[in-house]
């Protein structure tokens, strides 16, 4: 998303930790399904229009696959791993990972970055009252019954790690774009230097940028963790890339030193 147009942090309501978050995410899709149940069950159809039935029902049912969604987002952010969810929904690791990664990488880049806003996002501390006075309302458990759910919206000092841990996210992202820009330049004077004494240090400067690279999506995956799989394998792609520039550097070397000694 383009940077320019990302709500600034300090003009809205501090985040919740990112578990927190998600479980608020959760709540709102659980009454969003209450509600249109509710709703259907005494409903009048019109005679004339064949179909409505279904259409509510579908509509219902797309609820759900979200709240799927939003349980395995809750589940990676308690640590599950695609094992554990993959037992729980009684399929693969592998496919666990392919159904639900991607809605799982929407999250982390959406929601725990807080890049885009929702209901619940906008404000999470005043939708957990709303949430609880709606479910006291209904079922009288108390109006405070989803925020007791989420501990850091008690707990200032959870909160402001969290929003630490978000510009560090940031930080690091913001630095592997600025290396992956640095490699496509190393790069270039790699290859403008092939033929001449200065190849062997131009290639040494293009692989030192893909290990800075890898060193950042190791650290990446240390800090947004429900995406650290695949930081730990963009890492391990960089460090490849690097060993490569130096393996090839270093046979084009012995080689022309075998050819300057004939």
């Amino acid at each position: 998303m383009d940077e320019m147009n990302e709500p600034d942090e300090r003009e809205r309501p501090p985040a919740l930790t990112p578990l927190d978050e998600a479980m608020l995410a959760r709540a709102q899709t659980l009454a969003d399904i209450t509600e249109s149940a509710l709703r259907d069950v005494a409903q009048r159809y019109p005679a004339d229009d064949h179909g409505c039935v279904l259409r509510d029902a579908l509509f219902i049912q797309g609820l759900v696959d979200d709240l799927v969604t939003k349980a395995v987002i809750v589940e990676r952010e308690r640590g599950a791993s695609w094992t554990d969810i993959g037992n729980a929904a009684e399929i693969s690791r592998q496919s666990a990972h392919e159904r639900w990664n991607i809605k799982v990488a929407a999250w982390v880049m959406m929601g725990r970055r807080r890049t885009g806003i929702g209901r619940h996002a906008a404000d999470p501390v005043a939708y957990a009252q709303y949430l609880g006075e709606w479910l006291d309302a209904l079922v009288g458990q108390g109006r405070d019954a989803i925020s007791r759910l989420l501990p850091s919206l008690h707990d200032p000092a959870a909160r402001q790690e969290a929003s630490d841990r978000r510009a560090e996210v940031k930080r690091l992202h913001q630095r592997a774009e600025e290396l992956r820009q640095e490699c496509d330049k190393a790069y270039a004077a790699a290859v403008h230097a092939v033929g001449t004494d200065a190849v062997e240090e131009k290639n040494a400067v293009w692989a030192a940028r893909h290990f800075a690279r890898a060193e950042v999506f190791e650290r990446l995956a240390a800090v947004e963790e429900p995406a650290a799989a695949e930081h730990r394998r963009s890492a391990a792609a960089q460090r490849d890339i690097a060993e490569g520039i130096l393996r090839r550097s270093r046979a084009a070397q012995d080689l022309t030193s075998k050819e300057t000694t004939r």
